[in-house]
């Protein structure tokens, strides 16, 4: 028997609102990818690289951002006056990244191309995760 599991199902297990669960879950991602970039900066760049030049990266990362960006939109479309809207935001920049790598994949080329991907660059993006999903994950706390 195939069981299917919904957002709204696991929250109701964990006690969690499905608002919640979506900040949790972005909140842990952020963090936990942060952490990455920011402890293995010369690893991503390896991988970056050689991605860089094929021409199906582009449409799996928008592939993967759109798809993202869809259920945090769809779940948590919360326009708030307080930083459970952070992951109201990336949602929403994930689908429109996700949209316009799928409908412009060559703009990642062209991006990798202008911007160089440095230690300092990626130790920059894993701060800033982690700053985001800290925010994120600080309010929740808070709450509880």
């Amino acid at each position: 028997m195939i069981v299917s599991t919904t957002l709204a199902q696991i929250a109701d297990v964990a006690q969690f609102t499905r608002t919640e669960l979506v900040e949790w879950i972005v909140s842990c991602a952020l963090i936990v990818v942060g952490l990455s970039l920011l402890s293995r900066p010369k690893a991503w760049i390896a991988a970056f690289e050689p991605a860089a030049r094929h021409p199906i990266v582009p449409l799996l990362s928008g592939l993967y951002a759109m798809l993202a960006g869809l259920v945090v939109v769809s779940a948590h479309n919360l326009w708030v006056s307080d930083v459970r809207v952070v992951v109201t935001i990336l949602g929403w920049v994930a689908l429109a990244s996700g949209v316009v790598l799928l409908l412009a994949p060559e703009i990642y080329g062209f991006m990798l191309r202008k911007i160089p991907i440095t230690p300092a660059l990626m130790a920059f993006r894993g701060i800033v995760r982690i700053a985001l999903g800290g925010v994120v994950m600080g309010y929740l706390l808070s709450q509880a």
